[in-house]
């Protein structure tokens, strides 16, 4: 009898808050349920975009586009997926109803244990300190996640006259971009992201977070109206983030 099917036994209910398309295709969902899990939930939020090309659009070639329809579809990709990058700092989690639609929560609805906070501008010592505390918990932390504003004020504090020097054969004012953060616990890798809120900065494990697709973007056509082909592009993603004490934020950051 396994652990799982220990606490079952005792009337506890075990759930795995994560879902992918695999469980279904490796038979990975029925090693669970042989484990003890006794059900799944998830709450992938659903993007999409409408598309709409007239039937002369469609009948002609412009500009080396052959397919009016394709492109536009491809196009609307790059936007569907910008808006998922975004919901990993603004997501929340929504249970679905039959009014209200289901949706994913972001990086602060997971990350509730390691926090710091700056209260100005962000410091080496908050880095260091929030290091301290996930390693503390058992995390091996690899990224360092803020808005580029943020990364800017990082990199001013290395960047000072007594750091700068100027002379006959050098073309270059300053020092190289800050690519990785050295602490006492380990080194992070900087990650500029303009969607990060400039009030906070992540530190993450990155083998224990990232987006997973249910349903990847893919491009339908739908019934036609007068002489228009209608179409949509539709993906279904959420954010998994695995042990919470993995990670950190740093917050009460200002810039």
């Amino acid at each position: 009898m396994t652990k799982l099917q220990e606490l079952t036994a005792l009337g506890q209910a075990v759930w795995l808050d994560y879902i992918r398309r695999s469980f279904l295709t490796t038979g990975e969902l029925q090693r669970l349920i042989d484990q003890g899990i006794r059900g799944v939930t998830s709450n992938p939020s659903i993007f999409q975009k409408a598309i709409k090309v007239s039937g002369t659009m469609q009948a002609i070639t412009q500009y080396g586009v052959d397919d009016e329809f394709m492109y536009q579809a491809n196009k609307a990709v790059p936007h569907l997926l910008r808006l998922v990058e975004r919901m990993a700092y603004y997501g929340e989690r929504v249970e679905g109803t039959a009014t209200a639609p289901r949706s994913a929560g972001g990086l602060d609805t997971f990350i509730t244990d390691n926090t710091v906070n700056a209260g100005g501008a962000i410091a080496k010592a908050d880095v260091d300190s929030l290091m301290e505390e996930i390693i503390m918990d058992g995390g091996y932390p690899d990224l360092l996640v803020m808005n580029p504003r943020v990364a800017n004020d990082l990199r001013a504090l290395l960047d000072s006259s007594s750091f700068v020097r100027v002379g006959q054969n050098e073309n270059k004012l300053g020092l190289d971009a800050i690519e990785r953060v050295v602490t006492q616990y380990g080194e992070l890798e900087l990650v500029m992201d303009r969607w990060c809120p400039t009030g906070t900065a992540y530190v993450l494990q990155s083998d224990k977070v990232g987006f997973y697709a249910l349903r990847p973007m893919t491009a339908y056509e739908l019934a036609k109206v007068g002489d228009s082909i209608r179409g949509e592009v539709v993906g279904e993603f959420s954010l998994l983030v695995a042990n919470d004490k993995a990670h950190g934020r740093i917050t009460g950051i200002t810039t």
